[in-house]
């Protein structure tokens, strides 16, 4: 959710007509936007950024918001094919669409999935304490989750954030190694 607004903002860039300082009528502006589909701006954000080489920070962040939003929540019937969970002259959160994404929320599949997950033979989770993302939380969360279950697993923490972290591998790897080893 953390990301949302900033990718609302990206967006608005390609909303028509652009917004114009003084009085608005919010109501009227919402009510396209209000079911999670496109008014045009996610349509014409998309067409601008595959005719670039090299995307920006906030472009990349949108992009991979929609990306989610195109697995999360798949709708043939909406404009693009998928919905989305807030709405986009607001940020309210709509309910529906956000239930769409939390089914794949693995914290929500843990009960789900708990038999199969009793069954590997190792499971990794580590992440950065300062992570950008806030993934820190979530990893938490889950680690608490797969615990309440019985679900055998290593949770590990560093200092660090969620980039160029290439170094934990030296961790990971051969706890997976071991893991995988007949």
């Amino acid at each position: 959710m953390t990301d949302w607004p900033r990718t609302l903002n990206e967006l608005d860039r390609y909303r028509k007509p652009p917004r114009r300082a003084g009085r608005i009528d919010v109501a009227r502006d919402a009510k396209a936007s209000g079911r999670g589909e496109d008014d045009g701006r996610v349509r014409r954000f998309l067409e601008a950024i595959w005719s670039k080489d090299k995307l920006n920070d906030a472009e990349a962040h949108a992009l991979m918001m929609l990306a989610m939003a195109a697995t999360y929540d798949a709708d043939p019937e909406a404009p693009l094919g998928f919905r989305l969970p807030l709405d986009l002259e607001t940020g309210e959160v709509i309910a529906a669409r956000w239930r769409a994404w939390l089914a794949h929320d693995p914290i929500h599949l843990v009960a789900r999935y708990r038999a199969n997950l009793a069954t590997l033979s190792g499971i990794w989770i580590d992440c950065g304490w300062r992570d950008q993302y806030h993934l820190h939380y979530g990893a938490r969360i889950l680690s608490r989750h797969l615990a309440q279950h019985g679900i055998a697993h290593r949770y590990e923490e560093f200092d660090d954030n969620h980039s160029s972290i290439d170094y934990r591998m030296d961790a990971s790897l051969p706890f997976l190694y071991r893991a995988l080893k007949p």
